[in-house]
């Protein structure tokens, strides 16, 4: 606990919690699809894949990894000072931005990799991200529900969801979507309105190709 930095208020028990169901299912969403690649890889082992598989898979991982690589630097960026700023010396973020700093290794290794070294470095992806994904709620959830003011939790859920490009943004949204509960798409949905529901409905048949181009039919 740093000495300079001292407890702030905790945020009135009138006013609004934050909804922090859109991290959840980001966070949900970066771990299962990591191990999903993760155990495809790991049963392909050093045999390599068919051309056309290799390509959809590379795509797919590019995805993925811009996913979580931006992730990051908007909670290092947008999040984490919100955070800091609302509970003072009740939180402690570096470690969490030094998981961030840590995991980008491993990214470039999963993008470079081929056979059983890409396999290897989604093991590696794989447990990095449970771990950290495992401390972070643990740590910064608690901590926001006390601290953090609904409307500010909102404002920064605003500023992480720009910048992401147009090809990015349509592979993004069924991502997140195939991830969720029932119950929480039926809540995004709501909360996004007409145009979200658009969006979903023309972005995913390509999404649901690339799937099948990775995974296989089954």
């Amino acid at each position: 606990m740093t000495p300079d930095r001292p407890h702030r208020p905790e945020r009135p028990d009138s006013a609004a919690a934050p909804d922090l169901r859109t991290l959840r299912i980001v966070h949900r969403a970066m771990r299962a699809e990591t191990r999903r690649l993760a155990a495809l890889a790991a049963e392909q082992g050093d045999l390599p894949f068919p051309p056309e598989r290799e390509a959809a898979l590379r795509r797919h991982l590019g995805h993925l990894l811009a996913e979580v690589h931006g992730h990051h630097t908007k909670e290092d960026t947008v999040l984490w000072p919100v955070i800091a700023a609302a509970a003072g010396a009740a939180i402690d973020l570096g470690p969490l931005t030094d998981d961030h700093n840590a995991i980008e290794p491993c990214l470039a290794a999963v993008r470079d990799g081929r056979g059983v070294a890409r396999a290897k470095a989604l093991a590696d992806l794989r447990d990095l991200l449970d771990e950290h994904i495992t401390d972070e709620e643990a740590t910064v959830f608690p901590v926001v529900r006390r601290y953090v003011t609904a409307a500010d939790w909102k404002r920064c859920e605003q500023r992480m969801a720009r910048g992401a490009s147009l090809a990015q943004l349509r592979w993004t949204l069924p991502y997140l979507a195939s991830h969720c509960a029932p119950d929480d798409l039926a809540v995004l949905t709501a909360q996004a309105g007409p145009v979200f529901r658009l969006l979903l409905r023309l972005t995913r048949p390509s999404y649901e190709r690339l799937q099948r181009a990775v995974y296989g039919a089954g």
